[in-house]
């Protein structure tokens, strides 16, 4: 009875070993290493021809939402969505995506995404303001002031971070704060509002540096952010704010006001303009998986979206660009079915994907940014669009804007 037994005990093991192998060896026959995935660089796009038919806008919005995605956008439209209004999103005329690769893969980082967009060239990881060779590219910024345009940055981010930096400075170092700053107060812009971050570590400087650098361009606005006056009408203004103090639409400020304010300055100013708004939030939770503060950046995104947008068409002359810079943590809805219709989030990563990101576009010159492809597209289509020459008219049935796309991509 006892060796039955030792014989029994045996044979469950052996067959439970041979089972664990079996599905092992099966589960390995099905799966594909991420490393055997080849990446498919896909088609030259830098032959197109474009030709502009619409308005031109006097003035230029463009909204980046940091590390945003589709999933992002999903979850916006299912957690935010008034009964029986319309939603944000849904305004907007023009509703598509990018591929927002770096120039060497299919992943990037803020820095390479957002020069792409600010300058028209894709370039590599770490990148700002330069192509992958080290050159300096000129910015839509840059661009536009040449062309006597306001130009504005507003970020819930600290000011140096990536994605503003990209449409003022040039830089392979991006932790190099003191030299941004630098760069930024022998700039041309004409507004920047935003925090400070890690003061006085390694090469960020103290607060009071900072706002000496800064001083000598800016007038450094209170905690009212109220605009001055007068002759000081025309000079340039910053706000600067302490690390996290602007996030949701909860803080004072948030992002909503400081775009407000920032809109009412520029308008004073009598000229067209051009003011990048970021929201760093999306960014910031999905490398920390938080999904609590997903749902409320989501909701400063949206409210400063909206006013912006009715702004757009209260005023008739502005443009309105929104996308993102690339997508962070593999975000997925999922359903809830224990309490649906209720829904929760899943992550994937901490990092940043390889995800296509929305692009959205209202306003004259919206169907210019139709059919976009790749990020460093709509950096030719936003500097080309400064640059317009509509001296034949409006009437004109087609403008003709001259130049190819050139850039060369992987």
């Amino acid at each position: 009875m006892k060796n039955w037994k030792k014989t029994s005990l045996l044979t469950a093991i052996v067959l439970l070993l041979v089972l664990f192998s079996v599905f092992y060896l099966f589960k390995m026959s099905i799966t594909i290493p991420s490393s055997d995935i080849e990446f498919s660089p896909g088609s030259d796009l830098s032959s197109i021809k474009l030709e502009y038919s619409a308005a031109k806008p006097k003035n230029i919005v463009l909204f980046i939402a940091d590390g945003m995605g589709f999933s992002h956008l999903s979850l916006a439209m299912h957690a935010h969505q008034s009964k029986n209004e319309p939603s944000v999103w849904n305004e907007f005329e023009i509703k598509g995506w990018h591929d927002a690769r770096s120039y060497y893969g299919p992943l990037t980082d803020s820095e390479a995404s957002a020069t792409a967009i600010a300058t028209g060239t894709a370039t590599n990881f770490g990148h700002i303001g330069i192509d992958k060779d080290g050159k300096a590219l000129k910015s839509l910024f840059e661009m536009a002031s040449d062309l006597q345009y306001t130009t504005g940055i507003v970020t819930d981010s600290y000011i140096w971070d990536g994605t503003p930096a990209a449409f003022i400075a040039h830089t392979r170092n991006e932790d190099d704060a003191r030299d941004i700053l630098t760069q930024i107060a022998e700039s041309n812009l004409n507004l920047i509002f935003g925090e400070l971050e890690d003061l006085g570590e390694d090469d960020v400087p103290e607060k009071d540096e900072t706002l000496e650098i800064l001083s000598r361009r800016f007038q450094l606005l209170d905690r009212s952010l109220e605009i001055p006056s007068g002759d000081n009408l025309s000079k340039p203004i910053a706000a600067i704010f302490n690390e996290d103090e602007v996030q949701d639409v909860s803080s004072t400020p948030n992002l909503t006001q400081l775009t407000q304010v920032a809109l009412k300055y520029l308008l004073l100013q009598d000229k067209p303009f051009v003011l990048l708004v970021e929201c760093e939030e999306m960014d910031a939770a999905s490398h920390e998986n938080d999904s609590n503060r997903v749902v409320q950046g989501l909701k400063s995104i949206q409210e400063t979206l909206s006013f912006v947008l009715d702004f757009s068409r209260k005023q008739g002359e502005t443009l309105v660009v929104f996308t993102a810079d690339h997508e962070t943590g593999g975000l997925a809805v999922v359903a809830d079915f224990d309490n649906y219709p209720k829904t929760q989030i899943k992550w994937a990563t901490k990092d940043h994907t390889a995800a296509v990101v929305p692009l959205f576009a209202d306003g004259p010159g919206a169907e210019y940014f139709a059919n976009i492809h790749r990020n460093w597209e709509i950096g030719e289509r936003l500097k080309k669009m400064v640059h317009l020459d509509t001296s034949q008219g409006k009437d004109d049935s087609k403008i003709k804007l001259g130049q190819e796309l050139t850039n060369p991509e992987n």
